[in-house]
């Protein structure tokens, strides 16, 4: 009886073993280790207050995923920050499907990540949160300098309120989200992947806790932690 018990006891004990869940965490930034992974092409970026800053209030200021932290063939992904306006007319921006140079809109643009310069079409998406002053907003996209409005909505945006925004990005469209609810789905097959950046227009604002995920879902947490799930290994007893 003693044999029995102990190799009832190991089955329930290896029951507990976990086995880590298939994921595909591509991109995570809390800024506590600077702001390494982005290029900023305009505007005046630093981390304060333990975020990502955007200090200058001038238009079609913009930071984008740099070249080490980012891989092309990411053509589906979900992109998740958090965005905080302190001041200024409108609200904050929200960039994916970025391919080839951008959009300059009367900027002389700094240096952009190498891999981006000669990709074609040109291709920007932004979710302009807050914008027209900040009366609405809608997702302005182009190609090839081509713009058109999708997704328009009523949404403005207070000062000093933190906006959980995610966007799901397909191959044949994307699905918007503000503060867990979800805001429009949108066909749009013309355009595959592209890396994500944060922008603002006229607005002093911060951005924090970026997450990008693949498909299958996050390896690993805005907090940190490795999501687990529990499997059932067989006992040899």
């Amino acid at each position: 009886m003693a044999k029995v018990k102990r190799g009832l006891s190991m089955v329930v004990f290896l029951s507990l073993i976990p086995c880590l869940a298939i994921a595909q965490s591509y991109l995570k930034d809390d800024f506590s280790k600077g702001s390494s992974k982005w290029v900023d092409v305009w505007g005046n970026w630093s981390v304060k207050d333990g975020a990502y800053y955007q200090g200058l209030r001038d238009d079609n200021c913009m930071a984008i995923a740099s070249d080490e932290f980012w891989k092309e063939e990411w053509e589906e992904y979900t992109f998740q920050v958090k965005a905080k306006k302190l001041s200024g007319g409108e609200g904050f921006l929200i960039m994916f499907r970025l391919h080839g140079t951008l959009e300059p809109r009367g900027r002389a643009l700094r240096e952009l990540p190498a891999s981006m310069k000669n990709q074609s079409p040109r291709t920007q998406y932004w979710w302009n949160l807050g914008g027209w002053a900040n009366v609405r907003s809608c997702v302005e996209r182009w190609i090839n300098s081509v713009r058109i409005e999708q997704a328009n909505t009523n949404h403005i945006i207070k000062v000093n309120e933190w906006y959980e925004i995610k966007i799901d990005n397909r191959l044949d469209g994307y699905t918007l989200y503000l503060n867990d609810e979800k805001i429009a789905n949108v066909e749009d097959a013309e355009v595959q992947g592209g890396r994500v950046g944060l922008a603002t227009w006229q607005t002093e604002a911060l951005f924090d806790d970026v997450v990008v995920y693949g498909p299958s879902g996050l390896a690993v947490s805005a907090s940190g932690r490795l999501p687990i799930k529990w499997g059932l290994i067989k006992s040899v007893y």
